[in-house]
Protein backbone atom coordinates (compact mmCIF):
# COMPACT_ATOMS: atom_id res chain seq x y z
CA UNK A 1 0.00 0.00 0.00
CA UNK A 2 1.39 3.79 -1.16
CA UNK A 3 2.50 5.96 1.37
CA UNK A 4 -0.31 8.45 0.58
CA UNK A 5 -2.95 5.78 0.37
CA UNK A 6 -2.12 4.99 4.21
CA UNK A 7 -2.03 8.91 4.84
CA UNK A 8 -5.73 8.98 3.10
CA UNK A 9 -6.92 5.90 5.52
CA UNK A 10 -5.68 7.20 8.85
CA UNK A 11 -7.49 10.55 8.27
CA UNK A 12 -10.63 8.77 7.57
CA UNK A 13 -10.69 6.89 10.62
CA UNK A 14 -9.55 9.93 12.37
CA UNK A 15 -12.55 12.04 11.35
CA UNK A 16 -14.80 9.04 12.29
CA UNK A 17 -13.52 8.48 15.52
CA UNK A 18 -13.84 12.07 15.93
CA UNK A 19 -17.20 12.18 14.84
CA UNK A 20 -18.44 9.29 17.25
CA UNK A 21 -16.83 10.57 19.95
CA UNK A 22 -18.82 13.93 19.03
CA UNK A 23 -21.85 12.49 18.85
CA UNK A 24 -21.44 10.66 22.00
CA UNK A 25 -20.72 13.51 23.83
CA UNK A 26 -23.88 14.92 22.87
CA UNK A 27 -26.44 12.29 23.42
CA UNK A 28 -24.90 12.19 27.31
CA UNK A 29 -25.57 15.54 27.78
CA UNK A 30 -29.12 15.78 25.76
CA UNK A 31 -30.03 13.08 28.04
CA UNK A 32 -29.01 14.19 31.18
CA UNK A 33 -30.08 17.29 30.17
CA UNK A 34 -33.76 16.25 29.63
CA UNK A 35 -33.65 13.99 32.28
CA UNK A 36 -32.87 16.56 34.93
CA UNK A 37 -35.38 18.93 33.21
CA UNK A 38 -38.26 16.06 33.47
CA UNK A 39 -36.90 15.12 37.21
CA UNK A 40 -36.88 19.22 38.40
CA UNK A 41 -40.30 19.76 36.81
CA UNK A 42 -42.13 16.69 38.13
CA UNK A 43 -41.13 17.27 41.50
CA UNK A 44 -42.82 20.56 42.19
CA UNK A 45 -45.00 20.64 44.25
CA UNK A 46 -46.77 23.95 42.42
CA UNK A 47 -46.54 21.66 39.18
CA UNK A 48 -48.55 19.25 40.86
CA UNK A 49 -51.08 21.54 42.59
CA UNK A 50 -51.62 23.33 39.15
CA UNK A 51 -52.10 19.62 37.05
CA UNK A 52 -54.53 18.37 39.96
CA UNK A 53 -57.23 21.63 39.83
CA UNK A 54 -56.75 21.59 35.83
CA UNK A 55 -58.28 17.72 36.13
CA UNK A 56 -60.62 18.79 38.59
CA UNK A 57 -64.05 19.53 37.58
CA UNK A 58 -64.81 22.10 40.38
CA UNK A 59 -62.91 24.11 42.67
CA UNK A 60 -62.24 27.49 44.89
CA UNK A 61 -59.30 29.11 45.21
CA UNK A 62 -58.97 32.12 47.99
CA UNK A 63 -56.24 34.92 48.50
CA UNK A 64 -56.58 37.09 51.67
CA UNK A 65 -54.20 39.76 52.43
CA UNK A 66 -56.88 41.77 55.03
CA UNK A 67 -60.34 42.69 54.44
CA UNK A 68 -59.83 45.43 52.13
CA UNK A 69 -58.10 42.83 49.62
CA UNK A 70 -59.14 39.78 49.16
CA UNK A 71 -59.84 37.41 45.78
CA UNK A 72 -62.51 34.54 45.42
CA UNK A 73 -62.96 32.26 42.56
CA UNK A 74 -64.79 29.36 42.08
CA UNK A 75 -64.65 27.22 39.10
CA UNK A 76 -67.04 24.48 37.79
CA UNK A 77 -67.04 23.27 34.03
CA UNK A 78 -67.25 25.72 31.52
CA UNK A 79 -68.63 28.33 34.26
CA UNK A 80 -66.52 30.27 36.88
CA UNK A 81 -67.13 32.96 39.88
CA UNK A 82 -64.75 35.95 40.70
CA UNK A 83 -65.26 38.31 43.81
CA UNK A 84 -62.46 40.66 44.06
CA UNK A 85 -62.07 43.36 46.62
CA UNK A 86 -59.63 45.65 46.36
CA UNK A 87 -58.51 48.83 48.64
CA UNK A 88 -61.91 48.04 49.46
CA UNK A 89 -63.67 48.56 45.97
CA UNK A 90 -65.69 45.10 45.16
CA UNK A 91 -65.67 43.90 41.51
CA UNK A 92 -67.86 40.61 41.17
CA UNK A 93 -67.65 38.75 37.84
CA UNK A 94 -70.08 35.30 36.52
CA UNK A 95 -68.63 34.04 33.60
CA UNK A 96 -70.90 31.31 31.75
CA UNK A 97 -71.98 30.63 28.05
CA UNK A 98 -69.55 32.58 26.83
CA UNK A 99 -70.27 35.70 28.33
CA UNK A 100 -69.10 37.46 31.43
CA UNK A 101 -71.29 39.14 33.56
CA UNK A 102 -70.74 42.21 36.30
CA UNK A 103 -72.60 41.92 39.08
CA UNK A 104 -74.09 44.99 40.71
CA UNK A 105 -75.33 44.05 44.15
CA UNK A 106 -75.45 47.58 45.38
CA UNK A 107 -77.80 48.55 42.69
CA UNK A 108 -79.34 44.84 41.96
CA UNK A 109 -78.18 45.07 38.59
CA UNK A 110 -75.47 43.32 35.94
CA UNK A 111 -73.82 43.82 32.90
CA UNK A 112 -73.11 41.57 30.06
CA UNK A 113 -69.99 41.24 28.11
CA UNK A 114 -69.92 38.92 25.59
CA UNK A 115 -67.74 36.71 23.67
CA UNK A 116 -65.66 37.48 26.63
CA UNK A 117 -64.77 34.56 29.19
CA UNK A 118 -61.02 36.29 30.09
CA UNK A 119 -61.35 35.00 33.63
CA UNK A 120 -62.32 31.75 33.32
CA UNK A 121 -59.62 29.51 33.65
CA UNK A 122 -58.22 32.10 35.95
CA UNK A 123 -56.22 30.08 38.78
CA UNK A 124 -54.50 27.32 36.25
CA UNK A 125 -53.49 30.44 33.62
CA UNK A 126 -51.56 31.88 36.49
CA UNK A 127 -50.25 28.65 37.78
CA UNK A 128 -48.93 28.11 34.16
CA UNK A 129 -47.15 30.92 34.05
CA UNK A 130 -45.64 30.82 36.93
CA UNK A 131 -44.10 27.33 36.93
CA UNK A 132 -42.31 28.30 33.60
CA UNK A 133 -40.14 30.39 35.60
CA UNK A 134 -36.63 30.06 37.15
CA UNK A 135 -37.32 28.41 40.47
CA UNK A 136 -35.64 27.90 43.98
CA UNK A 137 -36.52 26.55 47.23
CA UNK A 138 -36.23 26.68 51.16
CA UNK A 139 -37.57 26.45 54.04
CA UNK A 140 -39.27 29.49 56.56
CA UNK A 141 -40.73 29.77 59.72
CA UNK A 142 -44.18 31.53 59.38
CA UNK A 143 -46.54 32.07 61.42
CA UNK A 144 -44.87 29.86 63.79
CA UNK A 145 -44.82 26.90 61.68
CA UNK A 146 -41.87 26.17 59.51
CA UNK A 147 -43.04 25.85 56.00
CA UNK A 148 -41.21 24.58 52.77
CA UNK A 149 -41.45 26.95 50.31
CA UNK A 150 -40.74 27.39 46.25
CA UNK A 151 -39.21 30.85 45.21
CA UNK A 152 -39.99 31.99 41.48
CA UNK A 153 -38.35 34.86 39.90
CA UNK A 154 -40.20 36.96 38.41
CA UNK A 155 -43.97 39.09 38.41
CA UNK A 156 -46.64 36.96 39.09
CA UNK A 157 -50.51 37.46 39.31
CA UNK A 158 -51.06 36.41 43.06
CA UNK A 159 -50.57 39.54 44.57
CA UNK A 160 -52.34 43.02 45.28
CA UNK A 161 -48.94 44.86 44.44
CA UNK A 162 -48.63 47.22 41.96
CA UNK A 163 -45.71 46.11 40.25
CA UNK A 164 -45.85 48.50 37.18
CA UNK A 165 -42.85 49.73 36.18
CA UNK A 166 -40.78 47.05 38.56
CA UNK A 167 -37.74 45.50 37.33
CA UNK A 168 -38.85 41.70 37.18
CA UNK A 169 -35.39 40.48 38.30
CA UNK A 170 -35.98 42.01 41.66
CA UNK A 171 -39.23 40.12 42.25
CA UNK A 172 -39.79 37.19 43.71
CA UNK A 173 -42.95 35.16 44.79
CA UNK A 174 -42.95 32.46 47.35
CA UNK A 175 -45.30 29.45 47.21
CA UNK A 176 -45.20 27.85 50.67
CA UNK A 177 -46.71 24.62 51.44
CA UNK A 178 -47.77 22.51 54.43
CA UNK A 179 -47.33 19.33 52.83
CA UNK A 180 -48.58 19.04 49.51
CA UNK A 181 -51.37 21.89 50.44
CA UNK A 182 -50.15 25.10 49.79
CA UNK A 183 -51.29 27.84 52.37
CA UNK A 184 -49.63 31.32 51.96
CA UNK A 185 -48.07 33.31 48.74
CA UNK A 186 -45.83 35.88 49.67
CA UNK A 187 -44.49 38.64 46.68
CA UNK A 188 -41.17 39.99 47.66
CA UNK A 189 -39.71 43.36 45.75
CA UNK A 190 -36.50 44.51 47.08
CA UNK A 191 -36.92 45.18 50.98
CA UNK A 192 -41.07 45.14 50.58
CA UNK A 193 -42.91 41.79 51.64
CA UNK A 194 -46.81 41.01 51.10
CA UNK A 195 -47.78 37.96 52.69
CA UNK A 196 -51.46 36.14 51.36
CA UNK A 197 -53.31 33.34 53.16
CA UNK A 198 -54.21 30.83 50.62
CA UNK A 199 -57.36 28.80 51.08
CA UNK A 200 -58.51 25.73 48.20
CA UNK A 201 -61.48 23.55 48.46
CA UNK A 202 -63.18 21.30 46.34
CA UNK A 203 -66.93 21.65 47.64
CA UNK A 204 -68.37 24.23 45.19
CA UNK A 205 -71.59 26.76 45.56
CA UNK A 206 -74.19 26.02 42.45
CA UNK A 207 -75.66 29.45 43.44
CA UNK A 208 -72.76 31.17 42.70
CA UNK A 209 -72.76 30.90 39.34
CA UNK A 210 -76.42 32.08 39.09
CA UNK A 211 -77.49 35.84 38.81
CA UNK A 212 -79.71 36.72 41.45
CA UNK A 213 -83.21 37.14 41.19
CA UNK A 214 -84.73 40.05 40.69
CA UNK A 215 -81.43 41.98 39.30
CA UNK A 216 -82.08 43.94 36.07
CA UNK A 217 -79.89 43.99 32.91
CA UNK A 218 -77.75 47.64 31.93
Amino acid sequence: MSKNKKIIIIAIIAVLVIAIISLAIYFIFFNQNTSNKANNEGSTKLRKLYEELNSKEAFTFSLTLDDNNKMYYAKQNNQAYLDTIYDSKESEYIIKDGNSYLIMDDYERYYTYKNNETNLDKITVQLADVISKERATGKEEVNGKQLNYEEYTGETQFTFKDLEGTNEENIKTRFYFDGDKLVYIKTIVNQEEELLKVDISYNVDQNLFEIPSGYTEG
